[in-house]
């Protein structure tokens, strides 16, 4: 993958993904909490990752935030949504883009892997930017399964705002074994054999329980 910036002036035009936001922590609590950040472009684009973890009795245990992370299959998908017919994806090599071009990428997925992911067929290094799925996905648990954002809030930019989405969704485990969450990815298909990453970032396991519930929210923002 390229610096983010690369998708800057063209993502401007693509509603379905916007967004970026720093959130910072003001109570504290019985937990863990973790801040990653790298390079950002200045302006134009930027991403956010934030992940709250809740125990059973809605007490927060964890908390994480990160600059998210565009890969090279999601740039070339946006790019042919703009310009190309969405029926037709073209394009050859180990960061084509994948999975339906007629939706956006509003599905959240979260995993166990918060190292690497899994690559494209023939892809020649292990590079996070050329990944086109998780490295461990919780897809067969009960609660913890990809599924479309619950919450998608759009800001609209003026003057003094900048042009932002928003999509979350809580997961919650309803299962008796322990997961150690320390990834997630945005993807435009419920259908993991058919879908497309735009997305995906690594963070520090966030253990999860029987009756534990984490939040994941995926921010874009457009502009300055």
């Amino acid at each position: 993958m390229t610096n983010k910036s690369t998708l800057i002036a063209l993502v401007a035009a693509l509603a379905v993904t916007s967004g970026g936001l720093g959130l910072s922590l003001t109570n504290g609590f019985n937990g863990d909490a973790t801040t990653q950040s790298s390079n950002t472009a200045s302006g134009l684009m930027m991403g956010h990752l934030t992940v709250e973890a809740y125990d059973e009795t809605g007490d927060l245990i964890a908390y994480r935030q990160t600059d998210n992370e565009v890969v090279n299959t999601g740039e070339q998908c946006i790019l042919k949504m703009l310009f190309k017919d969405g029926s037709s994806r073209g394009g050859t090599g180990t960061t084509v883009c994948t999975g339906a071009l007629t939706t956006g990428w509003t599905v959240i997925g979260i995993g166990t892997d918060n190292d690497n992911g899994i690559y494209a067929t023939g892809a020649s290094n292990a590079n996070k930017e050329i990944q086109v799925r998780l490295g461990n996905e919780t897809s067969t648990t009960t609660g913890l399964i990809r599924a479309d954002a619950t919450s998608t809030t759009w800001t609209n930019g003026t003057n003094t705002a900048t042009t932002k989405i928003e999509l979350a969704k809580t997961f919650t485990m309803t299962s008796g074994n322990t997961h150690n969450i320390g990834e997630s990815g945005l993807f435009n298909s419920t259908t993991i054999a058919a879908s497309g990453l735009l997305a995906r970032q690594t963070f520090s396991d966030v253990a999860l329980t029987n009756g534990d519930s984490i939040t994941v929210t995926w921010t874009f923002t457009v502009g300055n």
